[in-house]
């Protein structure tokens, strides 16, 4: 008995050991399994978003993919410490978001974020019509769409671009 006593907490701390760590594991891999099984399925469809400025046509990065129940990364943006920026807009021009496919977005929402800052800031722009949007904020940031689609889907897109204030070069 005393021999058995003696092993009894190395027992338990390693079978709470392999638990914890059987709960870390999928944690971790279980986002990546859904998108994998999702893909496998068919799923997610995600369509194609495409930004059009001055009859210029810039493919925006699928970020997130929620599908009214879960969320999934699929990218991350890219950021100006690694990346140049896709497209050049002066400040209050429109850009104008165009989707591919039979999926159509019900709505659709545009923010400029700005990840370098200390605090990642978000600024709106201003929404002209249902896929036209205004600049607001000048400098390097991240353009991200929002498109929500007609069966409680979301997707995130991102795109990083460089917004010249009056008297910059666009260029």
């Amino acid at each position: 008995m005393v021999y058995c006593s003696n092993k009894l907490p190395s027992i338990l701390v390693a079978i709470v050991l392999l638990a914890t760590m059987a709960i870390f594991t999928q944690a971790i891999y279980s986002p990546i399994l859904a998108i994998a099984q999702e893909e496998e399925n068919g799923e997610p469809d995600i369509p194609q978003a495409i930004c059009i400025y001055k009859d210029q046509e810039y493919s925006l990065t699928p970020h997130i993919f929620n599908d009214g129940e879960k969320s999934s990364r699929i990218a991350f943006p890219q950021l100006p410490d690694d990346y140049a920026p896709q497209m050049t807009i002066q400040q209050g021009e429109e850009l104008t978001m165009e989707f591919g496919g039979d999926k159509q977005p019900a709505e659709i929402q545009a923010v400029l974020v700005d990840y370098d800052a200390d605090i990642t800031e978000t600024y709106p722009l201003k929404k002209v019509d249902a896929n036209k949007f205004e600049m607001t904020q000048t400098g390097i940031k991240t353009l991200e769409v929002i498109a929500t689609f007609p069966d409680d889907e979301h997707i995130s897109y991102t795109m990083l671009v460089d917004v010249k204030g009056e008297g910059e070069n666009n260029y």
